[in-house]
Order: structure tokens, then C-alpha cells, then sequence
């Protein structure tokens, strides 16, 4: 048996992931239409660490002893990357050419909260989005994929090294008793 790359292990897994995330985030976008959607979305949001820990777990029983801590982080870094690639590719598709003017409708729907809850982070948000509005500073979709391209890789990247981590330990446990 030969042993897979985490590289491609978590770009394969990555290609799979990448469609869960698209779901995920239309699910998201079109409940404002369907309300059902959001509790999808939701589930699906939830539901991340647990496909995250299936593809990891895959790997490490398919590796046995010969697996280590960096082979997993790595693949789960891998599997987010190729992931938000993927999804990120959908969500510019989406933003650009399908509904060209939903970012400035987000922006302007929490601009219309101004006012509503005083004191609170729901104000300040509203505030920010006026500005944003007045000063017509709106960020193209390609910044907002980037965006959350990059918060998606940070947050995969740690959920991976807890991942791994108990991998670690659990394999360790099965080899020294």
C-alpha cells in the first residue's frame, strides 16, 4: 500500500468540501427568499468540524502508524484551501454576474438598522455602512471572497491542528498501550 500525499488527499477531499461550502453559502444568500434555508444553513455552518473530523479520520485509518500530526494539519489545510477555492470561484460567479448589486444591498439593508437599536453593536454596524454608502466605499466581490478565503484558511488551519492533535494522541494510545 502505497501512502497518499496529504496534498492530494486534501485536495481531493478539498474538491468535495468545496461543494458543501458553495451550499452552504447559497443556502445563506437565498434565505432571504426561502426561509427555510437558513435553518440549512445553519446545520451546515454547525456541521463543519464534524465533515472536517470524517475526512481527517479517513486519512489517519488509511495511513495506520505510518500517520503524524503534520500529514493531517496539512491535509486539513489542504481540504479548507482547495475548499474556499472552489466556493469562492461560485461566489464570485454569483456576486458579479448573477446578482450584480447584492453587495450594496447587504450594505444598504444594514445601513436601513440605523437607529433602531440604540447603544448596541447593531447601531455601530449601521453607522459603518453608512459611511460606507456616503463615501461609496463598496467592496468588489473579489475582496469579499478574499476576505473570507483568508478568515476560512486561518480557522481551518486551527480546527485542523486541534484535529490532528487528537488524532495524535489517539494513535499514540494505540501503539504504546
Amino acid at each position: 500500500m502505497t501512502i497518499q500525499s496529504p496534498y492530494r488527499r486534501g485536495a481531493d477531499d478539498g474538491l468535495w468540501f468545496g461543494l458543501y461550502l458553495s451550499v452552504m453559502f447559497f443556502s445563506s444568500i437565498l434565505s432571504g427568499r426561502v426561509a427555510m434555508l437558513s435553518l440549512l444553513s445553519l446545520v451546515l455552518v454547525v456541521c463543519v468540524p464534524v465533515v472536517i473530523y470524517f475526512f481527517m479520520r479517513a486519512y489517519d485509518r488509511r495511513l495506520g502508524p505510518a500517520g503524524t500530526f503534520p500529514m493531517l494539519w496539512m491535509q486539513g489545510v489542504v481540504i479548507f484551501f482547495c475548499g474556499m477555492l472552489i466556493a469562492g470561484c461560485a461566489l464570485v460567479v454569483y456576486m458579479k454576474w448573477i446578482e450584480p448589486d447584492f453587495v450594496i444591498g447587504q450594505i444598504r439593508q444594514v445601513a436601513a438598522l440605523k437607529g433602531t437599536l440604540p447603544d448596541s453593536g447593531v447601531e455601530t454596524a449601521a453607522e459603518v455602512a453608512s459611511n460606507m454608502l456616503e463615501a461609496n466605499f463598496i467592496p468588489t466581490p473579489i475582496d469579499i471572497v478574499v476576505e473570507l478565503m483568508m478568515l476560512a484558511i486561518f480557522t481551518g488551519s486551527l480546527l485542523s491542528m486541534l484535529l490532528s492533535g487528537i488524532f495524535a494522541v489517539r494513535r499514540r494510545r494505540r501503539i504504546y498501550g
